[in-house]
């Protein structure tokens, strides 16, 4: 491969295969912070088969998962579920996604209320493209979501070492906050602590699939 005389040569490390996350910010979040933390409660106390399932299989907290998951249907999320939509499109035309031919649709849309000793053990969400969480809830302390390093090569013999780079760790971890956003591969293996504090954290994850956009 012939060498390009204007690119100046430089030893060091090169990034390859990244895993890219999307961040954003719910912008109407401070004017809608009640609402959306009152539907989720309201929520949980009207959904008695999702009551019944979280006592059998998620004993310390509330999910929606299977029993309620098309909450972007709902009229007082229209905001919220807009601006979702929005994010959603902004992460496949920066992975440069066919955009042209296919979209962004959302397929689910569930709330989990996570009190004191609550947590989600390491999964991942079968059957989309793009995952995400709107954290309607946050505060401090709060347990951050952990990503899984996906390459399975790097768990076969890890060498010993006294560090880690961000782009080579092998859980990264990113702090949740009120009204932020965060998108990702349905594929990366992701989990949350235990939350050790007083304060319930209130989530409220989605999924994407790209779709054939309609002649």
């Amino acid at each position: 491969m012939p060498t390009n005389p204007d690119r100046p040569r430089k030893d060091g490390l090169r990034v390859l295969f990244p895993t890219l996350i999307y961040e954003a910010w719910y912008p109407d979040y401070e004017s809608e912070k009640e609402k959306l933390i009152a539907f989720v409660r309201r929520l949980r106390e009207e959904d008695k088969e999702g009551q019944r399932w979280s006592a059998q299989e998620y004993p310390s907290g509330y999910t929606s998962y299977f029993s309620r998951n098309h909450l972007y249907t709902e009229p007082e999320l229209a905001g919220l579920v807009n601006f979702i939509h929005a994010c959603a499109g902004n992460f496949a035309q920066q992975h440069l996604w066919d955009t042209q031919n296919f979209q962004p649709v959302i397929n689910s849309m569930f709330a989990n209320i996570n009190p004191k000793f609550s947590f989600h053990s390491e999964h991942l969400h079968p059957y989309s493209h793009i995952s995400g969480v709107f954290y309607a809830r946050s505060e401090a302390g709060s347990p951050a979501i952990s990503f899984k390093d996906p390459r399975p090569g790097r768990w076969m013999m890890p060498p010993a070492a006294d560090g880690s780079r961000p782009e080579n760790t092998f859980n990264a971890s990113v702090a949740p906050e009120a009204g932020k956003l965060l998108i990702f591969p349905s594929w990366l293996e992701h989990e949350v602590p235990q939350n050790t504090t007083d304060e319930e954290r209130i989530s409220m994850p989605f999924n994407f699939e790209m779709c054939p956009k309609q002649a």
